[in-house]
């Protein structure tokens, strides 16, 4: 692509995101077209890649998109410095230093699970990014998000992955994973166990839900020497978490649905 055709589409994508910060609301295709000005096709198309990397989501109803918590996240180090301790990027900052572990939030990608914030331990390897997807029957992350759902849709996901794994020895057990799940779902949380890295362990649960944005999964990974060891503090380390954002989360749903 010429030089002016990335510097149109690297404007374009800006003016979409600024499109959402000034409207405060989805928008389907059309209306972000009509909005901007752009041809339909076009949007359409750079609605759906923004969408594949994780910073848009669409309704699978009404298909409109909206913006998802790796917009906010991008800026997450400004909101430190301008606004103090509160924002979500500083208090996973704190979880990662307090107990040497890499701090994973994913969202589902499909039937897959995309890391929208990845903050490395600082002796972790380079193979967790954010923007990067894993199997959702394998990552501790991924699983966790399965946990919201019904048996009957989490099976429904965990073979759509099996039949995208072009390596057999990939896909994953179902009855097993359906097990591991059930039994997730009454502790609280689940963990990864060496299936997407061997040595590495990552726990994960859930993380209360925020309105207008779907649902979210944290993990805290380390080595599986290490998880063995300290498996209770880093459970409730997630379970403190998780308490102190639906403390936070609480009053702006209750406003959401007063308003």
């Amino acid at each position: 692509m010429p030089r002016e055709g990335f510097v149109k589409s690297a404007q374009r994508t800006l003016e979409v995101l600024e499109l959402f910060a000034g409207t405060h609301r989805a928008a389907t295709v059309a209306e972000v077209a009509r909005d901007l000005g752009y041809p339909q096709s076009s949007t359409s198309i750079l609605l759906a890649d923004l969408a594949r990397l994780g910073y848009l989501e669409q309704d699978s109803e009404s298909r409109a998109y909206r913006p998802t918590l790796r917009v906010m996240l991008l800026g997450g180090w400004m909101q430190d410095r301008l606004l103090g301790e509160g924002s979500l990027l500083r208090r996973m900052e704190r979880l990662r230093a307090r107990h040497d572990v890499t701090v994973l939030i994913g969202m589902q990608a499909g039937a897959r699970v995309r890391y929208i914030l990845t903050l490395r331990r600082p002796a972790a390897g380079l193979h967790m990014r954010a923007g990067m997807t894993r199997a959702i029957g394998r990552a501790a992350v991924g699983k966790a998000l399965l946990m919201l759902k019904s048996d009957a849709e989490a099976q429904r996901i965990l073979r759509r992955a099996n039949a995208e794994e072009a390596e057999p020895a990939r896909r994953v057990d179902i009855a097993a994973v359906m097990a591991d799940l059930r039994a997730a779902r009454l502790r609280g949380w689940l963990e990864s166990g060496g299936a997407v890295v061997p040595g590495q362990n990552v726990i994960a649960m859930p993380l209360p839900p925020l309105a207008d944005h779907p649902p979210l999964a944290i993990g805290l990974g380390t080595t599986e020497a290490e998880v063995a060891r300290r498996r209770d503090s880093l459970v409730a380390a997630l379970r403190e978490v998780h308490a102190a954002l639906a403390r936070e989360a609480a009053p702006q749903e209750a406003r959401r649905r007063g308003g």
